[in-house]
């Protein structure tokens, strides 16, 4: 009994050996491309950053802003979006690259390998550090209210 069921086994397996070889064969010549995942990752970690910025002055070739009280600007230099100052590359290999104002927010358009990109990185109305500069605290001692 044992032997019949493992000749069953053997020759179930060897008739779906081809199949398996097809089907492996189909799925190695699949494309993947990385690169459009990295640059969703890039964009999204550029989202990220850009949620805490301030003082966002926006034009088509450069995005300005505050962050952590230091100037910054977003721009495309050399084929790669890069924050400057220092060098963080957040886009690599772009054809061309610019910002546009959509529906209340800001986005980056580039092309890569002749296809469009759009992906939204801020809102536009962003946070403006002149909004808290009227705050309620006074600059009387804590001492006075211990009384």
């Amino acid at each position: 009994m044992n032997l019949i069921r493992n000749l069953i086994g053997l020759i179930i397996t060897a008739a779906l050996l081809p199949l398996f070889l097809l089907a492996f064969r189909y799925v190695t010549e699949i494309s993947f491309d990385y690169d459009q995942i990295n640059d969703e990752i890039a964009i999204s970690q550029l989202r990220e950053q850009m949620l805490i910025c301030y003082d966002l002055k926006f034009s088509r070739n450069m995005l300005s802003f505050r962050y952590k009280n230091d100037d910054f600007r977003l721009s495309e230099v050399n084929n790669m979006l890069l924050l400057q100052p220092g060098t963080q590359i957040y886009l690599n290999h772009v054809d061309s690259l610019y910002f546009e104002k959509r529906n209340g927010c800001i986005y980056v358009v580039y092309e890569k390998n002749r296809k469009e990109y759009r992906q939204v990185i801020v809102s536009e109305k962003g946070i403006y550090i002149d909004a808290f500069s009227f705050c309620d605290v006074s600059d009387r001692d804590a001492d006075q209210y211990e009384e």
